[in-house]
């Protein structure tokens, strides 16, 4: 029953966290716990009858203690309590590689842990080899290791439901406000930092809206916070009346960088986040980014990737063009109209009759056919490609397109 056993352990957590705020999850149902600094209970009585609370020296000795099934005592056991316990002790408490070793002790005819105290140190290791020599250690209350403390996961998502309908920027600025500032103090209660936030607007009437916004660098102060919140807010026009408001952050650990005269940092990164709320506000979400090329070969085709808090360059060293002659394109293409011979693939241009770039062709390489997309005629696309030199020595890129569209798509 995965739900009854989640309540469980739900339950189990808030027993441990009123004992002490440090403990770690040893099993799914045993919590070793650091009473340390704090006031060990005198009484047990807990809302699980069968949890059983027992106190050590050392967090292994507790361990085997509550495999024992030892009665509540508020003093610490010690390590010659553990002396009229069995030997098979140790691997009901899983201890690594103890199925072997509680074998061949037993071959000895060892059968409590206090037999096993009062072999000799130096001799055990020898015989019996290493792992024998930490359960002794650990017999003796001479082996106290560090706790592997368990922490709740901390929730950076508050939902606000208003009482009355929100109408006015102030009021919703003045909420974010009082929702970052809680916020941001988790995050500094787990020494992390905000890389992006996110906010979700419930109206009166109409659907929902909701907007993302990446931070140049990951933030922890509700000041550099609320000021793209607050440039994205002014560019919303709201339907009706706002009733509620979801913010959360994403949580990443801080970034640590060094401040170099010839690295290439924002000068003022700080605004940085304010000039792209202002930009998604005019242009929209998902038209201002990164624009990476496109798994294709339709000229001018890209895809926008979001912008990043990271350092990350936009083109990794495989999508970099191979070609070492750049081409300039001209957006929009010139319209041109071109003197050729043949039709088809057997077209070759002659010159240039129209345009700033008119006049005789001196040199062509192609046609160059290409075409995308011809299962779905929709977006299926074709056209055919010259390289051409004029008389004065000037390369430009030639295509034609479907109904005769002579265009020059750029110059090298």
């Amino acid at each position: 029953m995965p739900a009854a056993e989640e309540k469980l352990a739900h339950k189990l957590f808030t027993i441990a966290e009123s004992l002490s705020p440090d403990c770690e999850r040893h099993a799914a149902d045993t919590l070793i716990l650091d009473l340390a600094g704090c006031r060990p209970p005198a009484i047990w009585n807990p809302d699980i009858p069968s949890l059983r609370l027992v106190m050590a020296t050392t967090p292994d000795l507790a361990h085997l203690g509550a495999m024992a099934d030892r009665p509540f005592s508020p003093r610490p056991m010690d390590a010659e309590d553990f002396t009229p316990l069995p030997l098979s002790l140790l691997k009901d408490a899983g201890f690594s590689g103890s199925t072997a070793l509680i074998s061949l002790l037993q071959l000895w005819g060892l059968r409590t842990l206090g037999e096993l105290r009062q072999l000799p140190r130096q001799e055990l290791a020898e015989r019996a080899g290493p792992e024998a020599l930490r359960i002794h250690d650990l017999l003796h209350g001479r082996f106290a290791r560090l706790l592997k403390l368990h922490r709740s996961i901390e929730s950076f998502e508050q939902i606000v439901c208003f009482e009355h309908s929100i109408e006015s920027l102030e009021a919703l600025i003045f909420q974010a406000n009082r929702m970052l500032q809680t916020l941001c103090s988790r995050l500094l209660a787990s020494h992390l930092a905000a890389a992006s936030l996110r906010f979700e607007l419930s109206f009166e009437s109409g659907p929902p809206l909701s907007r993302h916004l990446n931070l140049p660098e990951p933030r922890n102060s509700p000041g550099g916070l609320l000021a793209p919140l607050h440039t994205m807010f002014e560019s919303l026009q709201a339907p009706s009346g706002i009733v509620s408001l979801t913010l959360g952050l994403e949580p990443v650990k801080p970034a640590a960088a060094q401040r170099e005269w010839l690295g290439r940092q924002l000068s003022q990164p700080e605004r940085w986040p304010d000039t792209l709320a202002r930009l998604q506000g005019l242009l929209g979400q998902d038209r201002v980014g990164i624009p990476r090329p496109a798994a294709g070969h339709r000229p001018d085709d890209f895809t926008v990737r979001p912008v990043s808090h990271g350092g990350e360059p936009a083109l990794s060293s495989d999508e970099l063009p191979a070609c070492a002659l750049p081409l300039r394109r001209f957006r929009p293409p010139l319209k041109t109209a071109v003197a050729h011979s043949g039709q088809g693939l057997r077209t070759q241009p002659l010159a240039l009759l129209t345009g700033p770039h008119a006049g005789s062709i001196r040199r062509t390489r192609g046609p160059f056919p290409v075409s995308g997309a011809w299962w779905h005629t929709p977006s299926s696309w074709r056209r055919i490609e010259w390289d051409i030199e004029l008389e004065n020595r000037r390369l430009f890129r030639l295509a034609l397109l479907p109904s005769d569209d002579w265009r020059i798509e750029g110059e090298y």
